[in-house]
């Protein structure tokens, strides 16, 4: 959710690239990690209870973050849960508790390609004394942190078949995000072309002018659609090699 508002005061001011950045991703981390070694030993019942509750807290948090960023009135332009990560704060509980491979493909692909530049580029202006601030974190850490835990414990394997899923999902999102953009004068997605005095990313701004950075959009998620799912490829390559040498 990129910030229409500019906050004032110490510890309101969330600045790129500090300190408190690398102590807020380092966290986001450290949760994710404990998260898989707990789903990891636990019993196949109780580990399915754990992801009940993940499910409970994601949507609780989702609807905190969103009823906090609207807190002082709805701005259409700004303040509809229709970014990549509002969407995927739903979809990652939905996909760890149906197992449904076009959720789970989605959400590996979303997650690792997308989702990973809010811990690198966070469009955040919040600081710690700011709800904002900690719901961006969680958030954005329920993301990334439930797609690692499809793969290290429900063992997710992404292939070509879920590229092609995650594919058809994210044109029918943008297909479907950008009359919205066009028609509120707003940048969900990061493909629109809001006026002034809406702040675009810097990183977008840097692929240039509206319509044409759309296209670089695309091929840019598409690029990274398959540099995530490369290293599943060819390590199953590899053991296949293995497994047809040793037979």
């Amino acid at each position: 959710m990129p910030g229409s508002v500019t906050p004032v005061g110490r510890w309101d001011v969330f600045t790129p690239y500090s300190g408190l950045h690398l102590l807020s991703v380092l966290g986001c981390f450290a949760v994710i990690t404990a998260l898989v070694l707990i789903g990891r030993r636990l019993s196949p019942p109780a580990e399915k209870r754990l992801r009940w509750g993940l499910a409970i807290f994601a949507l609780s948090v989702w609807v905190i973050y969103n009823t906090a960023w609207n807190w002082n009135g709805l701005d259409l332009r700004f303040g509809l849960p229709l970014h990549v990560c509002d969407i995927g704060e739903v979809l990652a509980p939905l996909a760890l508790l149906t197992q449904n491979r076009w959720l789970r493909a989605t959400l590996y692909f979303w997650a690792m390609a997308l989702t990973t530049q809010a811990f690198i580029q966070p469009t955040l202006a919040f600081g710690p004394a700011s709800i904002l601030f900690w719901c961006f974190w969680i958030a954005h850490t329920i993301i990334l942190g439930y797609a690692i835990y499809d793969l290290a414990v429900l063992q997710f394997r992404p292939d070509w078949g879920d590229f092609r899923r995650a594919a058809i999902v994210s044109f029918a999102y943008m297909a479907l995000i950008m009359p919205i953009n066009i028609a509120l004068g707003a940048d969900y997605a990061y493909i629109g072309n809001p006026p002034p005095p809406a702040a675009i990313p810097l990183f977008i701004v840097a692929l240039g002018p509206w319509p044409g950075r759309v296209i670089i959009v695309l091929v840019l998620v598409a690029l990274a659609f398959v540099i995530v799912l490369l290293p599943w490829r060819i390590g199953a390559r590899m053991m296949a090699r293995e497994a047809s040498s040793q037979a």
